[in-house]
């Protein structure tokens, strides 16, 4: 079972690192298998995100290439430790957490850092290493995106408080590996949530939005006023949605495997500056041999 935070303890972090958070009620827990395993839809794969009609291909069977990571860490750490108060200035100083994980699955991992997050969850950037340099392929934080973004940044971000929300999927019918996230955020008065894919186009790691939904409330009674659903890009009604979703977990079945990542609460070595932030990383690259599936 993962271990679960509260948002009292975000938010005490977020203090400590100078950030000005404000409490709000708790978002619905991400579920990770569906409310029955009746199969209503196929499993999609790796959707062109300019595709209005959401046409997915038939996947297929995932190769794993064999690809250095000792090269990676190499140059993710450099990264970290060459251009650090670049990269604190971004995050205004306020890096939560940091993990290597393969997301798509090409057999090379990904940087993912957390920020402090100022609401129910905390904003996630995602790094690919593209023609031997750091880029920035997604961020919550508008001046990440700014600074270390470029021709690869995806439209799609991801908010979340766990590693452990990183999914890796298996097809059931093709033995496709896949990593899902069930990305969310919320207040008094909305909350939303998104299924998101991870897949790789041009050897650059790629997020695809599976299904999104949105929920708005009454502030002083907390009743739900509306609620939207998306598959893909195109609007659906409810039972749609929920056909969707239902259809993804049951076209494939959750592995187990536990991403890991260092967390800025983990260890009090882990400071508020290049130093600190060093020494996390370097944990998390040890941490990330747990990242890929035996």
């Amino acid at each position: 079972m993962r271990k679960h935070y509260s948002i009292i303890t975000i938010i005490l972090v977020s203090l400590i690192l100078l950030c000005s958070c404000s409490a709000s009620p708790e978002q619905p827990e991400a579920q990770t298998t569906p409310p029955s395993g009746e199969t209503l839809s196929p499993l999609p794969s790796d959707a062109d995100t300019d595709n209005e009609e959401n046409s997915l291909p038939t996947p297929s069977p995932t190769t794993m290439p064999s690809v250095d990571n000792s090269i990676r860490e190499a140059i993710f750490m450099d990264f970290i430790t060459d251009i650090y108060e670049e990269l604190s200035n971004a995050f205004f100083g306020a890096i939560s957490g940091i993990g290597f994980i393969d997301l798509d699955m090409d057999g090379g991992i990904e940087m993912i850092i957390f920020d402090a997050g100022a609401s129910a969850s905390m904003g996630v950037q995602f790094f690919d290493i593209i023609d031997g340099r750091v880029e920035c392929v997604s961020a919550s934080m508008q001046s990440v995106r700014e600074t270390f973004g470029g021709e690869h940044m995806s439209d799609i971000s991801v908010n979340a408080n766990y590693f452990e929300d990183f999914r890796l999927m298996k097809d059931k019918s093709t033995g496709e590996m896949f990593y899902l996230v069930s990305s969310g955020n919320g207040g008094i008065d909305f909350s939303y949530r998104e299924l998101i894919r991870f897949n790789s186009k041009d050897d650059v790691l790629t997020l695809t939005s599976l299904m999104y939904k949105e929920e708005n409330y009454d502030e002083a009674t907390g009743d739900t006023i509306d609620a939207s659903y998306k598959i893909g890009k195109k609007s659906a009604a409810l039972s749609e949605y929920t056909a969707a979703y239902e259809g993804v977990y049951s076209a494939a079945e959750d592995t187990g495997l536990e991403a890991k990542g260092a967390f800025i609460w983990d260890n009090q070595s882990y400071t508020n500056d290049r130093d600190g932030i060093v020494a996390m990383a370097k944990a998390a690259i040890q941490l990330s041999r747990a990242n890929f599936p035996e």
